[in-house]
Parts: C-alpha cells; sequence; structure tokens
C-alpha cells in the first residue's frame, strides 16, 4: 500500500487507518502472478440503513439497543462485512437483556427458527408471547444456540 509492504491482515488495516479521508491510496496486487496497481479512493464506511432502537417487548431481548449491519458499524464493532443480523450495540443496565447475558457485539441471527435480517424483525420477534426462546447468535465468531424459558 503506497509503496509499504503488508505482510498481515492487520498491517493491511493499519496502513488504511492512517490514511487520510479524500485522497488515493496506491495498492500492488498480484493478479495473474503478474503486480498490477490499483487506485482506491479513502474515504468512510457507508452507514446506511442502521435503524438502531431499544427493544420494549417482553423478551430475553427487552431494554438492548440494537442496530442493523451496516458496513460501519461493521468496521466500528470489527465484524465481517457480511455478517448477517441485528447487532447488539448495548445490552443496557440492569435489562433483561444484560441479565440474560446479551453483550455488546453480540449477533442475533434467528429467534425461534425465524431469520432476523433487520431490526424491525427483531423488533416483532420480541413482541411475540413464548414460553421458550430459541436464540441463535453469534459471538467473536462462534454461533452459539440458547434456549431460554418465557
Amino acid at each position: 500500500i503506497d509503496g509499504q509492504t503488508v505482510d498481515d491482515p492487520n498491517a493491511f488495516d493499519y496502513r488504511f487507518a492512517t490514511r487520510p479521508l479524500g485522497g488515493n491510496a496506491q495498492i500492488e496486487v498480484q493478479r495473474s502472478g503478474k503486480p498490477v496497481k490499483v487506485a482506491v479512493a479513502l474515504e468512510t464506511a457507508p452507514d446506511t440503513g442502521r435503524n438502531e432502537m431499544v427493544i420494549n417487548g417482553r423478551s430475553p431481548f427487552q431494554g438492548a439497543k440494537v442496530a442493523n449491519i451496516s458496513p460501519a458499524v461493521a468496521d466500528e464493532l470489527h465484524l465481517d462485512a457480511d455478517t448477517e443480523g441485528v447487532v447488539v450495540l448495548e445490552p443496557g443496565d440492569g435489562t433483561t437483556a444484560a441479565n440474560v447475558g446479551f453483550q455488546k457485539g453480540d449477533v442475533i441471527m434467528a429467534v425461534n427458527n425465524q431469520k432476523i435480517a433487520k431490526t424491525v424483525d427483531l423488533d416483532k420477534a420480541s413482541r411475540e408471547s413464548a414460553r421458550i426462546w430459541r436464540i441463535t447468535v453469534l459471538r467473536g465468531g462462534q454461533q452459539i444456540n440458547v434456549t431460554l424459558g418465557g
């Protein structure tokens, strides 16, 4: 990147993070075994469709502040850009979500076998009365299946 060797993914991230926004970076890559130079625009990650909300329905998520995973949110919380689900921004002090054990950065992927793609999906799922909550969470790259009583 701009003539400096990159040995690992952390170095790659560092080289970009220390460049000023607004310009370009010159990246040399190997394509079909040959070096190729590419100009990359340096701009902030798009932050569209975050749709932050606090879940109020009587559920294990009650009190959690959640958001859709936009490129900016993924960058902020060090998630893979292609992660699908709704991310917990803050479980909230003393809330049901905190007491159940949700943590900042947890990604809610499914609730009661329903895929959770957007905050509105989680809000809707949290308003349904359930005797048992089956929740699929992604935490630190590990998928966890949790069953909680309603």
